[in-house]
């Protein structure tokens, strides 16, 4: 159930009226070995999946860790799960990106001060800031018509990037500066929603692709527009600034 992964979370249907979480035993168990407490943080993050009604790693991983900082004995938790992340280092998941964005993640998001951090993950923020002032932005639109929100895997140049999204609020993607030049993004997973001014989602299609060619000229922020017409996804590209 969980495709080898820690856990993975269903959201409500007509099987499961309330959403159900499946965790693994045994990657719970390889996880503990080296790090007691920190599996805790896997099955409270299925549980964001599920109050956030959200498929966005990112968003369950900021959940889980504002609830276990409302707890302080859950302090041994978070700083488990910390270690763990920045042991993962640089090994990179679409979904998810690198260990250290997801130990960044967690840290800001539980309100850990940086001196607690462990040292690589300190290295690793100076190092993104630096990405942020000099790299390039991707950021989402999404064009005239009824969905107006949308989540999706991006590949630049067929390598993976990361995911890009304005559902649960306006996240950009950082990635380095392009080289001048054609390049090619694809647009992998796509799925559409319809946001109401109270924030309630509805889905409006799913996995969906779409690709395009672009020039970039090395500015530092990328636009990706999206038009959906009911049964066709398009996508253009425009550099700003």
């Amino acid at each position: 159930m969980t495709r080898h992964g820690v856990g993975v979370s269903i959201q409500p249907t007509l099987f499961y009226p309330s959403g159900a979480i499946f965790l693994c035993p045994g990657r719970e168990r390889e996880i503990e070995i080296r790090h007691p407490g920190a599996s805790r943080f896997f099955l409270v993050h299925e549980y964001g999946h599920l109050a956030m009604r959200t498929r966005e790693e990112a968003v369950a991983d900021e959940w889980a860790a504002k609830q276990l900082a409302m707890v302080p004995a859950e302090r041994d938790t978070l700083r488990a799960v910390l270690s763990y992340f920045v042991d993962q280092g640089m090994l990179f998941d679409p979904l998810y990106g690198t260990g250290f964005d997801r130990a960044l993640r967690v840290a800001r998001a539980a309100g850990i001060a940086e001196r607690e951090w462990p040292l690589p993950l300190v290295a690793y923020a100076k190092a993104q800031e630096l990405k942020k002032a000099t790299g390039t932005a991707l950021r989402l639109r999404v064009k005239d018509g009824y969905p107006n929100a949308a989540q999706m895997v991006v590949w630049i140049d067929r390598q993976p990037i990361g995911v890009l999204s304005n559902v649960d609020g306006e996240r950009p993607l950082e990635l380095p500066k392009l080289s001048p030049g054609r390049h090619l993004l694809h647009a992998l997973d796509v799925w559409l929603y319809h946001m109401d001014p109270s924030g309630e989602k509805s889905e409006v299609a799913r996995r969906l692709e779409a690709e395009c060619e672009f020039d970039s000229t090395g500015k530092n922020v990328i636009d990706v527009d999206l038009r959906f017409d009911g049964e066709t996804l398009m996508i253009q590209v425009e550099e700003r600034r």
